[in-house]
C-alpha cells in the first residue's frame, strides 16, 4: 500500500542563470507526529533504519501531488538525495518554467514551507502498538514521489531557500505550522 506523508522544503539561490534550487528534508527520523487516518488518529515515527535499502532511484518532485502536471524534478538527473543521521536530504534543480518559478518564489518568500512524500512500507516493515496508538516504521521499500505542499503532516521537516533559513526557524512560526498541520492532516492521508 502506497502511503503519503508531508514535510518542509526551502528554495536556494540560483546556482547558474535560469536555475532554481530547492533544498530540504522530506523525511526526518525518530520524530513522532500525529497522523489522522480514515481508521483513526495515531502517532507515527520513522526510525533511522527505515531508509537502509529504500529504492530512491525513480522519484519525481511535484507541487501538491498533482501527477497530471510535468514534474518539477526527477532523480537522478535533476534531483539528488542524501541519507544522514537526521533523515533524507533533497536537493532539486527546477526547470525554467512559470510553474517552477511560482513554486520557487513561494518557497523563498516562506508562503510554501512543507513537503510531502508518497511511500511503500513492505510487509513486516512496521509495527503498531494499539495501547499507545503508535506506529513505528523500520523499513520503507520505495519512495514514489515528493511534493511541495502548503500543509505538511511532519512539521519538523524543512524546505527553504538558503538565504532565508534563519527566518524559517522562528519558534512562533513553527508552533503556528503545527496547529495548521493538525487542522489539515487529512489532506495528506490518501492512497494513489
Amino acid at each position: 500500500m502506497k502511503e503519503l506523508r508531508v514535510c518542509e522544503i526551502r528554495a536556494d539561490t540560483p546556482v547558474r542563470e535560469k536555475s532554481f534550487v530547492l533544498e530540504g528534508w522530506p523525511i526526518v527520523f525518530d520524530t513522532p507526529t500525529e497522523i489522522n487516518d480514515p481508521i483513526g488518529c495515531y502517532t507515527e515515527v520513522i526510525r533511522k533504519t527505515a531508509l537502509g535499502s529504500t529504492d530512491l532511484s525513480d522519484i519525481r518532485l511535484f507541487y501538491n501531488h498533482d501527477l497530471n502536471k510535468v514534474p518539477l524534478a526527477k532523480t537522478p538527473r535533476t534531483m539528488k538525495f542524501f541519507k544522514s543521521e537526521k533523515g533524507l536530504k533533497m536537493i532539486a534543480e527546477l526547470p525554467d518554467t512559470e510553474e517552477a518559478k511560482s513554486v520557487y518564489t513561494a518557497v523563498k518568500r516562506g508562503d510554501l514551507s512543507g513537503m510531502s512524500f508518497a511511500f511503500k512500507v513492505p510487509k513486516g516493515g512496521d509495527i503498531f502498538n494499539p495501547k499507545t496508538k503508535t506506529r513505528e516504521i523500520f523499513k520503507i521499500e520505495k519512495v514514489y514521489e515528493i511534493s511541495i505542499v502548503p500543509f505538511p503532516a511532519y512539521p519538523q521537516t524543512s524546505v527553504e531557500a538558503r538565504a532565508i533559513i534563519q527566518k524559517l526557524n522562528n519558534p512562533a512560526r513553527n508552533k503556528a505550522k503545527i496547529i495548521i498541520n493538525q487542522i489539515f492532516r487529512s489532506v495528506s492521508n490518501y492512497e494513489f
